[in-house]
């Protein structure tokens, strides 16, 4: 399918991106316009979806994931794995790490984000809501590489990098502005395949995720519900169970 983008979308964007060329912010324009209306965009304030990731070593067993985001920067990842889950939380500026088993309920180990997991998680946030615009407050730019070839396209190359050194390289069709192809700077490769349109926004209907060349797993968006409300303390922490005082019994105490 093409997408085309109107001049007129153009207008509302520019002028918000002093850090970013003419040259890249139409391109990032094109690429706005080619998944969502800036309608859309603006109203887009809770995703939740319900997939599952396959290893492509058939091996390994399936992971049932499932994701809940709020605008502008809170996301529970829940990941199931036979009878291990593991949730990230984010609320704010604070994460949190939980370890649970459901075949046995007294098995919960809850920690706090270090920097770089507390980085990750807060990066992914802010992209699900940003559309392609770079993170100005924290002062990261973009850079404008030119065209090449890239997975049998002709796309454009930009490079979005923060001041510490932290980049990530989308490569943008010429043709449609679609995102082709986004690569971290560790060599990990995201490649969406398919569309579905939710809510007035295009999501993929697979994620296939590459390390140096070689395809890692893939990730299957089953159901996606934009705008949805959410459930009551979705991005709270879970409290951490209670110590037993000395000589304090099992059971519980009668009201």
């Amino acid at each position: 399918m093409k997408w085309f983008v109107a001049i007129c979308w153009l207008i509302p964007v520019l002028p918000l991106w002093s850090n970013v060329s003419m040259q890249s912010a139409e391109i990032i324009a094109g690429a706005r316009a080619a998944v969502a209306s800036e309608a859309a965009i603006e109203s887009f304030v809770t995703l939740q979806i319900e997939g599952q990731i396959v290893p492509a070593d058939a091996a390994l067993p399936v992971a049932k994931v499932y994701i809940v985001a709020r605008r502008p920067m809170s996301q529970r990842v829940e990941i199931h794995m036979d009878d291990l889950i593991e949730t990230t939380i984010l609320n704010g500026r604070q994460g949190c790490l939980l370890r649970s088993n459901s075949s046995d309920r007294t098995s919960r180990h809850m920690r706090l984000l270090n920097p770089h997991e507390l980085a990750t998680i807060t990066g992914s946030t802010r992209e699900i809501f940003a559309f392609f615009i770079p993170d100005r407050a924290n002062g990261e730019t973009v850079e404008y590489r030119g065209i090449e070839q890239r997975l049998g396209e002709r796309v454009h190359h930009l490079v979005y990098r923060y001041p510490d050194g932290r980049e990530t390289v989308r490569f943008f069709s010429v043709t449609d502005f679609r995102l082709v192809s986004l690569m971290t700077a560790d060599g990990l490769e995201r490649v969406d395949v398919g569309e579905q349109l939710v809510g007035g926004i295009r999501f993929p209907l697979e994620i296939d995720y590459y390390q140096l060349g070689e395809k890692l797993h893939t990730m299957q968006l089953l159901q996606v519900r934009v705008n949805k409300p959410l459930k009551e303390g979705a991005f709270a922490f879970p409290k951490p169970p209670q110590k037993r005082q000395p000589g304090e019994s099992g059971a519980a105490a009668a009201p």
